[in-house]
């Protein structure tokens, strides 16, 4: 098992430094939208992926290389399975979309365009044990969430769907990460529900008089009766790389009620938490860390390439960026 860590870990940080450089963003930045931009997209990572696909998509681009990284993690990985935690997020978006369309009465061919190919399960394979209502021989619970959700649909009540598969992608990835028994990914999974209870318990307190649901998801190192005041959340949010590392971002929110600056400063420390752990060659945290890189670099792409083609100031782009764990 050491062996196989020492290589899986060796290749994933040397593509890692392939990713989106430092030099790239200033390049990028300083590109005029149209041929230059396409022209500086095609002298970063992204340039094997440019030419294949159709039109030249940026976007296309940028979601095949999330793809190739998933894959090559299962491929590379001692045990690929340990990664669904990473991937059943994209099939929990796949169950959401096609519970939701049944309110429009769309045929798979509608949504697939609204499909990720980043999850365990291809989408015309969730479909067809859609239509047969086999949903449980994927994973445990699935089928009954999905019935409660086209039930919620059906009456009206879609804002109540994601809810429940908010808390379907949680159950999930619980029951992935103790059949797996991989130590690290127990602790990310341990960590990212704790950082969704603290902001749920912030919009919360800001909006008494609404009903979040899922309110508070078990599996977390705070007990939900340790958060019942505003004094109790900001401390916990501490735990996790300090007070001055949330305020900023905590402050916006409770100023506007935009969690932007929030959800944006989340994924950020999930990257440090993986940074940190994968000093210990002999986990999957590299590995972790090496896709989160990845999906970093493909969120970096598209602020850089929509803000140019949009006209934002380069001032307003760079705010956006995040600059983190670019390479130098």
């Amino acid at each position: 098992m050491q062996t196989s860590y020492i290589y899986s870990v060796s290749r994933a940080n040397a593509l890692s430094q392939s990713l989106l450089s430092k030099t790239d963003v200033e390049r990028l930045l300083v590109a005029e939208p149209g041929e230059d931009l396409q022209s500086a997209l095609k002298e970063t990572y992204l340039a094997p992926y440019i030419v294949r696909v159709p039109g030249e998509s940026f976007e296309l681009a940028v979601e095949q290389t999330l793809i190739d990284a998933k894959r090559l993690l299962h491929r590379i990985a001692p045990e690929g399975d340990m990664f669904r935690v990473l991937w059943i997020q994209y099939d929990i978006h796949n169950l959401r979309v096609l519970a939701k369309a049944t309110a429009k009465q769309l045929s798979f061919e509608d949504c697939k365009s609204l499909l990720s190919e980043r999850g365990v399960y291809e989408g015309e394979y969730l479909f067809s044990n859609i239509e047969a209502g086999t949903l449980d021989s994927l994973q445990s619970g699935w089928q009954a969430a999905y019935d409660k959700a086209t039930q919620l649909v059906s009456a009206g009540e879609i804002d109540k769907v994601d809810g429940i598969f908010d808390e379907l992608y949680y159950s999930t990835s619980r029951d992935i990460t103790a059949k797996v028994g991989d130590a690290f990914m127990k602790s990310y999974l341990q960590t990212l529900i704790d950082i969704n209870n603290l902001k749920s318990r912030l919009r919360i307190l800001k909006n008494d008089s609404f009903n979040f649901k899922p309110a508070f998801i078990a599996g977390g190192s705070i007990a939900e009766d340790k958060l019942e005041t505003e004094e109790e959340v900001l401390s916990h949010f501490a735990q996790f790389g300090g007070a001055d590392y949330w305020k900023e971002a905590i402050e916006y929110y409770q100023s506007t009620g935009n969690t932007t600056s929030l959800d944006a400063r989340s994924g950020e420390y999930m990257i440090l938490f993986a940074k940190e752990a994968s000093y210990d060659m002999f986990t999957s945290a590299s590995l972790v860390l090496y896709y989160l890189k990845c999906r970093q670099a493909a969120a970096n792409i598209r602020t850089l390439v929509v803000g140019k083609n949009s006209g934002m100031k380069e001032s307003a782009i760079r705010a956006n960026l995040r600059m983190a764990y670019v390479n130098e």
